[in-house]
């Protein structure tokens, strides 16, 4: 295995035979395609008739690039290939896997050092949901959790689904595979769209014994926070976030407004920032968007154009740092989303001027299309320890204590969301993390939804690193450390002194991982970022808001959360190669690559954007085989027709129904497409729902009702699900602020193990400096130059702690 490609060598099987790119969406294309830009070889097992509700779906190109395609019927052709897999990714109903013989269990008799990853339909109180993410969506509430454009629930095109299942497999994958290189050992996990979905919801999700009325108002009714999106006078939309220091105050003074007395802070609490927020629109609305830019650029306030999904794959900065990769084919030229996640030696060898994003692997390991490897037949199968003080190099040895990464130590040094979250990710799987913040706590100890959802199972030390005084507690900090985590903006590390190269000086074996806005290098390296930037310089924004409409922003930071789940991703794919040899890795992730996968199936033909289904204006969906109906009585229904036979079935019963199966709009069938749908819209408007249900049922169309939850039900039907508490989705566990409190819990599954994986978590939120004296004792430091320090104030002792 090469320190470049902590893949290389690897050998990946993605099963997915009945089951279809547009319903698992991202999840069952990404974690392959991640791991083959890691160095792995990923062959594809599809059966070999394509899935009828795909034919119209480009996304496949850009998710399964670099992959080997084997279209069978044979079972035993997958068999034979999945036995001689490093790594299995699965998809798909039992009875298309287990009962095929094509199980965990049935697959480690002969392939023991197997990584299985299996991604199951999702189960909950309810029952069982089909692999369809709308379904899956609809079927939980989230389709009423954003005001739409119209009364009543409406398709929310975030892919929160898809993007948080594909989050689950690749992290499960490469911890795995960690644990294998130095154990010998395979493993298995598992998850599921519903998984996926509450990966992307931990801001939003909670529900406290005793929290102040802001701090529970959040969580039960949802925040009211203006999004700062504005239409520019050339009718363009900017956004704009101004949540770094001066930032506030700067923008004022661009826009001509009048001067804050009191603040940023104090004008949000008392709501004298939104009355700001309102009157902007018509500030804004007096000069074109490419002059506000520049002038709020040059003030130092952080701003985004809003585009449409794909649209930024036209930026050089994209090519620049790998994450848009050019291909030809035929004659034809494409440009595809690349990897978030790049990997490098945290020392180069002397002369290395591919140090950085450069070093990405982008050359491709087949034409653009996928590589065709003939036919066969598999459609018919059915079926905290205390660590001793001084280095150890990552890898070096497997802890004794429960968790994939039992024995590994986390610095994070990490603020707001993203770099916190990929943190806790490696607490949730038995790392020991350590939360480095200021003595007053990090900025975002304000918002309690951060807090939950991105510091639980960590340890707190309270220091100012940037001070003189706390130079040797930093030191043995990175010295201490197997994994060094910040997401400050490129040159901050470097200038506190915890950049790669002052890691790698004291710490040669050492993971280093910047969660990055833009990236570390490129034009746009040093540009601030956000959820709220990224949401609408990738698309998302536009996507949400549907055809022709004003763009809406996802209010619960999913594009924070994904890249807390990318640069999570990112540190197990460093761990990964320094198993290997011992040498440390430098890692680099971007909110931005994270935003560019939520929408990664659309690229570029000859300039031109591919984007595949789109949602409608109406906000119903992607056309009239899948998409949300308003019934007679009120109730809504998400309606999956997934063949021309039930499309053929549904005609019987309605009339004037197109025969030629027209499942989808945008593509070659528009205008069947568009046609059916008005027929079927009313049609469903004319009975009842559960008139529907029965008939859907009974012709093999799939059906979910839309659950019309506010946010509190939503919460509610989340936490106070049985089984999503038997299995450790919905946790619950006393805090010192807010009482008992529930929250989404760990949702990383794995085995086997003679532990389950919730032994290896830490349920609790740390307070700041919580473990200041116990962290700096474990890392050799004298309880005397503790003490000296403390005196100082550049560090902090919660006077409560033991």
């Amino acid at each position: 295995m090469s320190a470049g490609l902590p893949c290389a060598g690897l050998r990946v099987v993605e099963l997915a035979v009945g089951v279809s790119d547009l319903g698992v969406g991202l999840a069952g294309g990404v974690p392959g395609l991640l791991l083959a830009d890691l160095g792995a070889t990923v062959t594809r097992v599809v059966g070999a008739a394509p899935v009828p509700l795909d034919a119209e779906v480009p996304w496949g190109r850009a998710w399964h690039r670099d992959k080997r395609i084997v279209r069978a019927d044979d079972a035993a052709m997958a068999l034979a290939l999945l036995r001689e897999a490093d790594v299995a990714l699965v998809y798909g109903p039992e009875e298309r896997v287990e009962r095929r013989g094509l199980g965990y269990r049935d697959l480690v008799k002969d392939n023991p050092s197997l990584v299985y990853a299996r991604c199951r339909p999702s189960r909950t109180a309810k029952g069982e949901t089909a692999d369809y993410g709308m379904l899956v969506e609809a079927s939980a509430g989230l389709y009423t959790q954003l005001a739409g454009h119209r009364p009543g629930p409406v398709f929310v095109d975030a892919r929160a689904s898809g993007v948080g299942t594909a989050s689950l497999l690749s992290v499960s994958v490469l911890a795995l595979l960690r644990r294998r290189a130095l154990t010998g050992a395979g493993g298995w996990a598992e998850t599921s769209l519903y998984d996926g979905m509450l990966a992307t919801l931990g801001c939003m999700i909670g529900r406290s014994e005793a929290a102040p009325e802001e701090v529970e108002s959040y969580w039960a009714k949802g925040s009211t926070f203006p999004n700062f999106l504005y239409r520019c006078a050339d009718g363009e939309l900017i956004q704009v976030w101004f949540g770094g220091k001066g930032m506030y105050a700067a923008l004022i003074e661009v826009l001509g407004d009048e001067p804050s007395e009191d603040g940023y802070y104090t004008d949000q609490m008392t709501g004298r920032l939104g009355v700001r927020a309102a009157r902007w629109s018509a500030l804004f609305a007096r000069r074109p968007r490419p002059d506000w830019i520049t002038a709020l650029r040059a003030a130092g306030v952080a701003c985004e154009p809003v585009l449409g999904p794909g649209e930024a794959l036209h930026d050089p900065h994209l090519t620049e740092t790998a994450l848009a990769l050019t291909r030809e084919d035929n004659g034809t030229t494409y440009v595809l989303p690349g990897s978030p996640i790049t990997v490098s030696p945290l020392t180069p060898p002397p002369g290395d001027t591919q140090h950085g994003p450069a070093a990405r692997s982008t050359e491709p390991g087949s034409p653009t299309p996928p590589r065709e490897a003939g036919h066969g037949s598999l459609a018919a199968e059915s079926g905290s320890s205390e660590a001793p003080a001084g280095p150890v190099a990552p890898g070096a040895a497997v802890g004794s204590g429960p968790g994939l990464l039992a024995g590994l130590r986390v610095a994070d040094f990490s603020a707001f969301v993203a770099g916190p979250l990929a943190a806790e990710v490696l607490a949730d799987l038995g790392a020991d993390v350590v939360k480095v913040e200021p003595p007053g706590g990090e900025a975002m100890r304000a918002a309690a939804y951060a807090v939950a959802a991105c510091q639980r199972g960590k340890r707190s030390v309270a220091l100012d690193i940037g001070a003189p005084e706390a130079r040797e507690a930093v030191e043995r900090l990175l010295t201490w450390a197997d994994v060094v985590v910040h997401n400050f903006r490129v040159g901050v590390a470097e200038r506190l002194g915890i950049g790669a190269a002052d890691v790698a000086r004291v710490n040669p074996g050492a993971v280093y991982c910047h969660a990055s806005a833009f990236g570390d290098s490129g034009p746009r390296a040093r540009f601030p970022g956000n959820d709220a930037l990224m949401q609408a310089v990738t698309g998302f924004e536009a996507a949400i808001g549907g055809a022709g409409n004003d763009p809406i922003a996802a209010t619960w930071i999913p594009l924070d959360m994904a890249g807390g789940w990318v640069a999570a991703g990112g540190v197990l794919a460093g761990l990964l190669g320094s198993a290997a040899d011992g040498a440390g890795r430098r890692v680099v992730t971007s909110l931005l690559g994270a935003g560019m996968l939520a929408h990664s199936g659309v690229h570029l033909r000859d300039g031109d954007l591919v984007l595949g289904p789109s949602l409608d204006g109406g906000q119903t969906g992607y056309g009239p085989g899948y998409r949300i109906y308003e019934c007679a009585d009120g109730a809504w229904l998400a309606v999956v027709v997934p063949d021309p036979a039930a499309w053929a079935r549904l005609g019987e019963s309605v009339a004037d129904l197109p025969d030629a199966y027209a499942p989808l709009r945008g593509g070659p069938s528009d205008e069947t497409a568009r046609k059916a749908e008005a027929i079927l819209e009313a049609a469903f408007a004319a009975e009842p729902a559960a008139a529907w249900t029965a008939r859907l049922g009974e012709i093999g169309a799939l059906c979910e009702p839309v659950e019309l939850l506010d946010r509190d039900g939503f919460r509610a039907a989340i936490l106070d699900d049985p089984v999503n508490r038997q299995t450790g989705r919905a946790v619950a566990y006393p805090t010192a602020d807010w009482g008992r409190f529930e929250q989404i819990g760990p949702l990383l599954r794995y085995g086997p193990s003679d532990e389950p994986p919730s032994a290896a978590v830490r349920l609790s939120l740390p307070g700041v400096g919580e473990h200041t004296a116990e962290v700096l004792a474990e890392t050799g430091m004298s309880r005397a130059d503790i003490a000296a320090l403390l005196a100082t104030g550049k560090a902090r002792q919660l006077k409560e702690a033991p």
